[in-house]
């Protein structure tokens, strides 16, 4: 899936300014997710580096064809005051010559063995951004999602306590309630207010959130599709260690990485082994020599060989260079340990969120359904004249705090489900 999402990106990923979204367009959040892999600068940094790694390969691989150079030059000298009075010479020369290794004893395979391998590794690291990218549109995709439910409830709120503070103003001019419930219904209407410009601003901070993770233009006006309720399969967690050990970009990376730092210490180990290489090489030279009558004289030769060239003696700087190259490999190995281990604890975290959340959602539903009855009545008491108006206040807050709960809760869950399938490797299986 993942490698699929990678070709799709380097045929279509645009590099260019931030563009808005075509009039108020509703989004699943597969297409929101589309959207981020063509237009995430993230992504385009990370596939230039995967550019950079192929250069590194072509430059690798020349040692094994012919280098092929020429050159061209013109001199001139005078002599002044010789016994055959002044003299001039002039030379034109132009050579072509050509080299070839016909043998290195393995360093030229081992080098480019550590550039196809280091490519790789950036392969890895494009997988890798990708995933990252898959997750952050999953983050604000469901806060955008769970800002609007939050809206909505702050809507509810503003509008219920509107009307308690009419039905306080209506029982104070009839005398049979104090001004005090005016007083605190009004209190409660600013409240109320306050909390709905939180909201609105929530979802407009949300909003520009998701359109940066897209790399679309912040004005873009979005609307998206309501799937934070839904619910999501979740593997065993013996499947999920399975699959992130396989998939996981930054575990294949990181195997990618230990290799090409074996084919690494080969190629420098070969600096201590000769090399055998084949040259050749054709001039052609003009010169004249004026003293008096004019003379001329063309030249042309050609030479070829075969050298051995065996390093004796060079300070230890192959030996430093191998043994630089080992211990790179040895961190490199502990770096995968270090990284299966942690693996295993943020598949453990997002099962534990996951559990928790589900939890959650339950107890916070029951509560919901609790509250929005213990409001309802408060609300029959105060309207009959023989509740007072505090049980309306604390109902108000405790029915408040269920819905945001509530919320909060199925946000966390999506989050979590989310940050399961990013640690196995499976950004987009859900």
């Amino acid at each position: 899936m993942i490698k699929r999402l990678i070709l799709i990106l380097l045929m279509f990923a645009s590099t260019g300014p931030l563009t808005p979204l075509q009039g108020a367009e509703k989004l699943s959040l597969r297409t929101c997710i589309d959207i981020a892999l063509k237009n995430q600068p993230a992504i385009v940094a990370a596939r230039e580096g995967v550019n950079a790694g192929q250069g590194r390969v072509t430059q690798a691989t020349s040692p094994y064809l012919p280098q092929v150079s020429a050159s061209t030059g013109y001199s001139e000298s005078r002599s002044l005051g010789g016994a055959l009075g002044d003299s001039i010479s002039k030379s034109y020369a132009t050579s072509l010559s050509i080299n070839q290794v016909i043998y290195d004893f393995g360093k030229t395979g081992s080098t480019l063995d550590a550039a196809r391998l280091g490519t790789r590794s950036l392969e890895r690291d494009l997988e890798r951004v990708v995933q990252e990218t898959i997750l952050n549109v999953k983050q604000s995709y469901f806060a955008l999602l769970a800002a609007r439910k939050l809206l909505v409830v702050a809507q509810k709120t503003v509008e219920q306590a509107e009307s308690h503070l009419k039905q306080a103003e209506a029982f104070f001019r009839s005398g049979s309630k104090p001004r005090f419930d005016v007083t605190r219904a009004e209190v409660e209407v600013n409240n109320a207010a306050l909390g709905l410009i939180n909201g609105k601003n929530n979802v407009r901070l949300s909003t520009i959130s998701l359109c940066n993770v897209m790399g679309i233009d912040p004005s873009s006006d979005v609307d998206i599709d309501d799937i934070l309720s839904a619910p999501a399969s979740i593997p065993p967690m013996e499947q999920a260690l399975t699959e992130s050990l396989k998939n996981r970009p930054d575990m294949l990376k990181a195997g990618a990485d230990i290799d090409a730092a074996r084919a690494t210490v080969k190629a420098n180990q070969s600096n201590y082994l000769p090399t055998l290489s084949a040259n050749g090489a054709y001039s052609w030279a003009h010169g004249t020599s004026e003293m008096g009558p004019y003379n001329g004289d063309i030249q042309n030769s050609w030479n070829a060989g075969v050298t051995l060239s065996m390093p004796l003696f060079e300070g230890g700087l192959t030996n430093g260079k191998v043994s630089e190259a080992k211990a790179n490999l040895r961190t490199l190995e502990a770096q995968r340990s270090t990284l299966r281990q942690s693996i295993v604890v943020e598949l453990n975290q997002a099962y534990a969120d996951i559990e928790s959340a589900t939890a959650r959602m339950a107890v916070m539903e029951l509560s919901l359904k609790k509250a929005q009855e213990s409001l309802d009545l408060a609300q029959g008491r105060y309207e009959d004249g023989v509740g007072p108006y505090m049980e309306i206040t604390d109902a108000q807050v405790a029915s408040v705090s269920a819905e945001t709960n509530h919320v909060q809760a199925l946000y966390d869950y999506q989050l979590a489900t989310a940050r399961l399938y990013k640690a196995m490797g499976q950004g987009l299986e859900q």
